[in-house]
């Protein structure tokens, strides 16, 4: 390819421009891939259509770098928007059936399930803010929290300082390891604190109900 480039790069002086045009026409109608693009556009979600529309119109009306490095930011601010959708966090009605007994007036336990970070730290704050005002423990089921980032940690401590504020006992079950060491770092939890950590369902309703049942 090198002795080509050299031997006949020369003889290119004296090729029309408008039959490299049509070169390039060519490649560039090969690279498109215009059938994976036209079953892209029939068959994704709406959002990655707009995303692949972007990158395309950004790569022929500028270049190549900024529309691949738009395509990257709106891409990871879709991926975030997904994710949030998967957390979920709602008052768990059947937990405590659990208790040995009735449940005590003022139990409430919140089921906290997804990845909690800053695309779903807001949904958690306001489902947490939402405790009535006559409760007087809050059980938090984290089983199926696997991640935690700072935002949501920040959004996590806040909900229970609130709690802590009004008096209100707060307890933690099924902590996974990197949540678990997020909070136990900032001083959420601990030994010497407030906020209580076990590691079944079980343990924390009959603690917290224990707890209750003693005078205010």
């Amino acid at each position: 390819m090198l002795l080509a480039v050299l031997a006949l790069a020369p003889m290119l002086a004296h090729l029309p421009m408008s039959a490299l045009a049509a070169l390039l026409l060519l490649v560039a109608w090969n690279m498109s891939e215009v059938r994976h693009f036209g079953h892209i556009l029939r068959v994704a979600p709406r959002s990655d259509v707009l995303v692949l529309l972007a990158c395309f119109g950004l790569t022929v009306a500028f270049d190549m770098v900024i529309a691949v490095s738009v395509g990257v930011v709106l891409a990871a601010l879709l991926f975030m928007q997904r994710m949030s959708t998967l957390f979920h966090a709602q008052v768990d009605e059947g937990a405590t059936e659990r208790l040995d007994g009735p449940a005590p007036a003022g139990f409430v336990v919140y089921r906290i399930a997804g990845p909690l970070f800053f695309g779903a730290a807001e949904k958690a704050a306001s489902t947490l803010s939402r405790t009535p005002g006559e409760t007087r423990a809050v059980l938090l089921l984290m089983y199926d929290v696997p991640v935690m980032d700072v935002t949501g940690l920040v959004a996590l401590e806040s909900a229970i300082g609130r709690l802590r504020g009004a008096h209100v006992h707060v307890a933690i079950a099924g902590l996974q390891p990197e949540p678990r060491a997020m909070l136990e770092k900032s001083g959420v939890i601990g030994p010497d604190l407030d906020v209580r950590v076990f590691d079944t369902t079980d343990a924390a309703l009959q603690a917290l109900h224990a707890l209750l049942d003693k005078p205010r």
